[in-house]
């Protein structure tokens, strides 16, 4: 039995903030963040929701698409708008997806890659409880994230990296088809704290908790050197057990954090940077956003052929990285 991605769509915000208007929050420019980073622009949301966004981008994959066949909502996000109710529950009504069993999860940047090896994995064993069908057909997995919520607008080597934004793919099993051939996932302990974002709450009368900010942190240099080698393990590990080799992929869509650390990557695995999907130029780090985004982007450009191999990489805070070996 296969798992195969059958449909795809993005949702971006509606205002574009470029380089220039970064420039006029903190000491840079355009230049300095293009050398830098890749990055052009991003989208901020200044009226939609996180909902909103996942909701845009699910519209989208469902295109065509029986939505009773539905029996599984997954969000990945660290930026919901509620705790309660979680954003796939809100997805899942919006979008009248009656049928399906809905929850969220958080792996910061691999959040979609966590998605996609869960749904791929309830789908291949059978039921959900609670779900109306005998079995998952159908699998609607989104990353989606609000960052601008908890970027540091005045720290210049944050501020410039991230953005908002929305992708989503729809999974279905079909008997005797290839779709995802393998998945490797691996989690790392963040003892030097190069990745993270505290979290705020209500101060209470009997906490001695100390106040954690709510602003994204990251230790650059250190990043830099996890992503890389984490591409690369994770990669490689992913293709060993399709039994497959670098130069059979066809394409690699890794997560777009940096443009330097995909080319970087690229170098590591020995593999031109032209059969790389980079996107972040146009919407900067989106998170668990970034991946299906950059997926939608390279089926749009009619480069995909039925067959060829993909490379889907993440990587991100925990710190954790994941790999996907998908047949298109």
């Amino acid at each position: 039995m296969g798992v195969e991605i059958v449909g795809l769509g993005k949702c971006l915000p509606e205002k574009v903030v470029t380089n220039d208007d970064i420039s006029d929050l903190v000491d840079t420019d355009h230049t300095w963040i293009i050398e830098r980073t890749g990055i052009e622009q991003r989208h901020v949301a200044t009226v939609e929701t996180g909902v909103d966004l996942a909701c845009g981008a699910g519209e989208e994959a469902l295109r065509g698409i029986d939505r009773d066949s539905i029996g599984l909502v997954l969000v990945a996000t660290v930026t919901p708008d509620a705790m309660v109710p979680v954003t796939s529950a809100q997805v899942k009504r919006r979008l009248g997806l009656e049928n399906a069993v809905a929850f969220d999860i958080n792996a910061a940047c691999s959040g979609f890659m966590y998605g996609l090896w869960n749904a791929e994995a309830l789908m291949k064993n059978g039921a959900m409880p609670g779900s109306n069908t005998m079995e998952i057909k159908r699998a609607l997995v989104i990353g989606v994230e609000r960052l601008s919520r908890i970027t540091n607008w005045e720290e210049r080597s944050s501020c410039i990296l991230f953005g908002d934004g929305a992708g989503a793919a729809v999974l279905e099993n079909r008997p005797g088809s290839s779709g995802i051939l393998a998945t490797y996932l691996k989690n790392y302990d963040d003892e030097r704290g190069v990745l993270t974002c505290g979290k705020e709450y209500h101060k209470i009368p009997f906490w001695q908790d100390e106040i954690q900010p709510q602003h994204l942190a990251l230790r650059g240099k250190a990043v830099f050197k996890f992503a890389v080698n984490s591409i690369e393990e994770v990669t490689m590990a992913a293709l060993e057990k399709a039994g497959l080799t670098l130069d059979d992929i066809d394409w690699f869509v890794p997560h777009q954090a940096n443009g330097r650390i995909m080319i970087a990557a690229a170098q590591r695995l020995n593999q031109p940077i032209e059969k790389f999907q980079i996107s972040i130029n146009k919407s900067a780090n989106v998170s668990s956003a970034s991946i299906p985004m950059a997926l939608y982007d390279l089926s749009k450009t009619g480069k995909m052929e039925k067959g060829d191999k993909i490379a889907v990489m993440g990587f991100g805070g925990g710190l954790s990285a994941a790999a996907a070996i998908i047949e298109w």
